[in-house]
């Protein structure tokens, strides 16, 4: 399935009122926010929320260690970076029919989110440690080593102004994290993303069993 052909069943099973709220989530540019605004692009902006949770992951990581790592920082890979009684607590009041204010961020200033809106959008990492039971459906979305470190270079050095020699440094330890703590979630979701390599397969993560073998290279 193409991402075209993904986006036109997702935006069918919508407007149908099979899907009322979804959860896209995925490790560290693993193309999930991308693919979350081409959706949300692609439906009636009148009726659909799309809730990014960003803002939901502490800025106090530095307080805590992995348990296994602990010279390691913590990175949004492990559900103690995430504040997700807050986040569990707007999403259901949006589902509830009340309004929601959004967090203010740097990048995305506050917003107010209509509880009035029948549909709803859950976007970032955070969506992967939250009870499913809060979705209707979840996509799951993964790349490999190679092309996340691509992508974090091109985005992170221009839109969050982080210096090149910084996220080569971290992506090794980016990565492990991701292995150790986040890539559990994958089984979680009824469709799962493969991204690697800048391409896009869809897979049925509840039918199709897999495992990465990787090697992280620089």
């Amino acid at each position: 399935m193409k991402k075209k052909e993904l986006v036109d069943k997702l935006v069918s099973e919508i407007e149908l009122g099979k899907v009322k709220t979804l959860g896209i989530y995925g490790h560290g540019a693993s193309g999930k926010s991308t693919f979350a605004q081409e959706l949300f692009q692609a439906l009636d902006s009148e009726k659909v929320n799309l809730l990014e949770t960003d803002p939901y992951i502490t800025s106090e990581r530095h307080l805590v260690v992995p348990k296994q790592a602990p010279n390691q920082k913590v990175t949004a890979c492990l559900p103690v970076a995430h504040e997700l009684a807050s986040l569990e607590r707007d999403i259901i009041a949006l589902k509830a029919g009340m309004d929601i204010l959004t967090i203010d961020e740097p990048w995305k200033p506050s917003e107010v989110l209509s509880g009035s809106k029948p549909f709803l959008i859950v976007e970032g990492m955070s969506v992967g440690f939250l009870p499913k039971e809060l979705f209707d459906k979840t996509i799951c979305f993964y790349t490999d080593a190679e092309t996340e470190l691509e992508r974090r270079l091109a985005r992170d050095t221009i839109m969050r102004n982080r210096d090149a020699s910084f996220i080569l440094a971290s992506h090794q330890m980016r990565r492990e994290q991701y292995l150790q703590y986040y890539r559990e979630t994958e089984s979680k979701a009824d469709i799962l993303v493969d991204q690697s390599a800048d391409k896009f397969k869809v897979k049925m993560a509840r039918i199709i069993s897999y495992y990465i073998e990787e090697k992280i290279k620089f």
